[in-house]
This record gives structure tokens, sequence and C-alpha cells, in this order.
């Protein structure tokens, strides 16, 4: 878990931890879509008093960053952060003002490329078969390798206790991404991932 000693720390920290956005923000509802369904994993303090939290702000709110930036004039920043509200609101948990809330709630997308090879070195190549009737040889010319990209993505969420600005609750959805969704597909696969997410929040 993270901790810093006062506000500058936290943003550095904090900071830290999340790649630069480009134009990664669109493949949380891509991940939803992935061809194997994707895996998700929470990681948190479990000392941790979280039933003491009532209150929450987002973190871009609060902090000015580039990403924050790029993300205030996204409309998928506001798809996810309208679904987010309303899963921690069902948990009995409310927005609050600047100053006076109990803790962040922070998120970041990323997503790689991997490439898959399959297929022979390119030449010659051949093969003896021995049957019934004796002995046939085939000899062949591969072209070479053939090579497949293909796009993982991770979406996080983070909950920052705004008193220590320590991490104590992380939710990671991993999988492979679909092209060619929808924009009715991405936002219901949208509140998919983020459901899945956030309601293992608060542990209980």
């Amino acid at each position: 878990m993270m901790r810093v000693n006062s506000s500058e720390r936290v943003v550095r920290g904090v900071k830290k931890a999340f790649v630069a956005m480009g134009g990664a923000l669109a493949c949380l509802a891509l991940l939803a879509g992935c061809a194997d369904k994707p895996t998700y994993d929470v990681d948190y303090d479990q000392s941790f008093p979280f039933a003491e939290y009532k209150t929450y702000r987002w973190y871009d709110d609060d902090h000015n960053s580039r990403e924050s930036q790029y993300r205030r004039y996204n409309s998928s920043d506001q798809r996810v952060r309208n679904t987010a509200d309303q899963e921690l609101m069902q948990r009995g948990l409310r927005q609050g003002a600047r100053g006076q809330a109990d803790f962040w709630v922070n998120y970041h997308v990323t997503k790689r490329q991997t490439q898959k090879i399959s297929g022979q070195e390119q030449g010659m190549h051949g093969g003896v078969a021995a049957g019934t009737y004796g002995r046939s040889v085939s000899v062949g010319y591969s072209s070479g390798q053939s090579v497949k990209t293909y796009e993982d993505g991770t979406a996080m969420f983070d909950v920052i206790d705004i008193k220590t600005g320590r991490i104590v609750w992380r939710g990671v959805a991993e999988g492979r991404l679909k092209n060619n969704m929808s924009k009715a597909d991405r936002e219901q696969l949208t509140i998919t991932v983020v459901h899945e997410l956030l309601k293992q929040f608060p542990p209980k």
C-alpha cells in the first residue's frame, strides 16, 4: 500500500501508479467485449475500517493533471463516472464537498499490443512417410511465419484514503480487446465492467 505524508506527495505518488492516458480510455468498453471474458481481481488493506466511509470525491476533481484534463472532455469518462456513482450510491456512499470527503476514487485504463507468431521458418521443408506400399517423400516451401497482433486491456479502480494518502483498495479487470462494437454495446459493456469491479467495494 502507498503511504505519503503531505498532499503534494499524494499527488505525485498516485500519479506514479498510472501510465500516460494516450487514447486508451475508450478501451474500457472494449474490455468487457473481449473474446475471453475479462478476469477481475481485488486487493485491499484487510485491516482498514471501510465501514467508516460515508463520502467520496473523484480524484480528478481535486487534482489538475494532464490525464484529468484529457478525461474531463471525454464522453467515455462521464459514462464511467455516472456508472460508478450509481454503484457507490447503492452502497450508501455519496459525493462530498471538497475538503470534507473520506476518500478519493480514481481509475485508469491502459492497452498494450501482443503478437502471436505461428507457422514455419521461411524456406524448403519436407518429410518422409512410411506406409503399406513403401515410403513417400513430400517437399514444400513456406513463405514464412504468420504474425497476429492482439490488444490486451487493463482497467483499474483505486480507492485512496484522503487522511493518509494511501491506496487502500484496488480493483483490476484484464482481458483481450474486441473491435467493431456499436456505441450501444460499448455503453452497456462499460456498465458491466464498472459493476463487476465495484460490486466488491467496500469489502466485507
